[in-house]
C-alpha cells in the first residue's frame, strides 16, 4: 500500500484526480454530519498529507502550483464578493484594525524570536508569520450569507492590508539575509505595489466592460479573460 502511496508522488494527474474527488465528495459528507465542509477539507488534507498516508506531497511542484492556485482563487471570489462601495465607506476602519491586527503579532512574534535568542532579522521574520492573515474561514462566512456585513467587509480590507505588509516585511528580511537589501528596492518595490494596485482596481475594470461589451456571448473568451484577471501579476512583484 505505501508503495502505491508514493508512486502518486510522481503521477501529476492522479494527485489532481484525488484532490478533485476531495473538493467534490467530502464537503457534502462533513455537512450531513452537520459540519462546515471547510472542515472536511482540512481534515482531508491532513489525513492525505505528509503527516497522514501521505498519499500527496506537499514538495511535489504539482502540489505546489495547486495550492497556490487555490489560495489565488480564494482571495480573487472573498474580491468579488466586496461591495466596494461600503469598502470605500469603511477604509478608514480596515486601515485601523489592520494595522493593529498587524502590529500587535508583529511585535509579539518578534519578542518570542528574541526570547529563543534569533537574531533580529530571523525574530522579524517570525513575527511577519504571526501578522500574516488567511481568508480560510470565508467560505463559511460566504454560506452564511453574512459577506456584506459591515464587520466582515472591514475584516476583509484589513486582511488585504496585514498580508501586504507581511509581504513587505518578508520582501525586506530576505534582502538583508542576503546582504543585497537598499532603500532603492524597497521604494521601487512600493512603487510597483501602487502601480499594481492601480491597474487591478481600475484599469481591469474599464477593460473587463469593454470586453465583455465586444465579446458578446462567447462564453469562452470571457473565462479566458477572467483567468487572466484572477492570475495575472506583473512582473515587478514577482
Amino acid at each position: 500500500m505505501n508503495f502505491v502511496f508514493h508512486s502518486l508522488h510522481g503521477e501529476p494527474i492522479v494527485s489532481f484526480l484525488i484532490l478533485l474527488a476531495v473538493i467534490l465528495f467530502v464537503p457534502s459528507v462533513f455537512e450531513r454530519l452537520h459540519l462546515p465542509g471547510l472542515v472536511g477539507l482540512l481534515a482531508a488534507g491532513v489525513a492525505l498529507g505528509a503527516d497522514g498516508l501521505q498519499v500527496l506531497s506537499s514538495e511535489s511542484e504539482t502540489m505546489k502550483l495547486l495550492s497556490d492556485i487555490g489560495l489565488v482563487y480564494l482571495m480573487f471570489v472573498a474580491g468579488l464578493e466586496v461591495d466596494l462601495e461600503q469598502f470605500f465607506k469603511t477604509r478608514n476602519r480596515s486601515i485601523g484594525f489592520g494595522s493593529f491586527t498587524f502590529l500587535v503579532p508583529m511585535i509579539t512574534g518578534t519578542i518570542v524570536g528574541r526570547g529563543f535568542e534569533f537574531d533580529w532579522n530571523a525574530s522579524i521574520l517570525i513575527g511577519s508569520l504571526f501578522a500574516s492573515h488567511t481568508l480560510l474561514a470565508y467560505p463559511i462566512i460566504s454560506r452564511l450569507g453574512v459577506v456584506g456585513n459591515e464587520a466582515v467587509t472591514v475584516t476583509i480590507g484589513a486582511t488585504i492590508f496585514t498580508d501586504i505588509g507581511a509581504l513587505l516585511v518578508l520582501a525586506i528580511c530576505i534582502g538583508i539575509h542576503a546582504g543585497d537589501f537598499t532603500w532603492v528596492k524597497l521604494l521601487t518595490l512600493l512603487g510597483s505595489l501602487t502601480l499594481y494596485s492601480i491597474v487591478v482596481l481600475f484599469g481591469f475594470e474599464r477593460a473587463g466592460r469593454e470586453f465583455f461589451r465586444r465579446s458578446g456571448a462567447e462564453e469562452g473568451s470571457q473565462f479566458l479573460f477572467v483567468l487572466l484577471a484572477v492570475f495575472w501579476r506583473p512582473w515587478v512583484l514577482n
